[in-house]
């Protein structure tokens, strides 16, 4: 799954120094119980099941207008990847979104790579409403 857009920032500054961290990142995930360096635990919910999963960030890269993020989630049956692109070109915030999921429980991958959309979603409104 793939997401791709852009936000209108008023502040470039601001916006640049939200997108500097990747714990402002990691605090824009909904679901976020604990931060602990690099890694997370997360909880979420898919239909009635509340699940509890633990993420790690790989790598960020930060350069003056923008930040690459590799980010892993292990949960139950799903082991997921997500890569993110952040730029400032002007006076957009221009994302990039990648997500690719493993998963282990077969028949899950529909409402699996709903709940992502939907978590990316949140994600780019909170760093819409922190950047704007």
């Amino acid at each position: 799954m793939r997401l791709q857009g852009e936000i209108e920032i008023k502040n470039v500054e601001k916006a640049r120094t939200f997108i500097q961290s990747y714990k402002n990142l990691l605090n824009c995930i909904p679901g976020i119980k604990d931060i602990n360096g690099n890694r997370f635990i997360v909880e979420n919910r898919i239909g009635f099941l509340k699940l509890e999963a633990e993420g790690e960030v790989l790598s960020f890269d930060f350069h003056e207008d923008g930040n690459k993020a590799v980010i892993r989630v292990k949960g139950v049956g799903v082991n997921s990847t997500i890569t993110s692109i952040v730029r400032i070109v002007g006076d957009k915030l221009i994302y990039d979104v990648e997500y690719i999921a493993e998963i282990t429980i077969p028949g899950i991958s529909k409402i699996v790579d709903k709940i992502a959309n939907e978590i990316t979603e949140k994600i780019i409104e909170c760093t819409k409403n922190h950047v704007s």
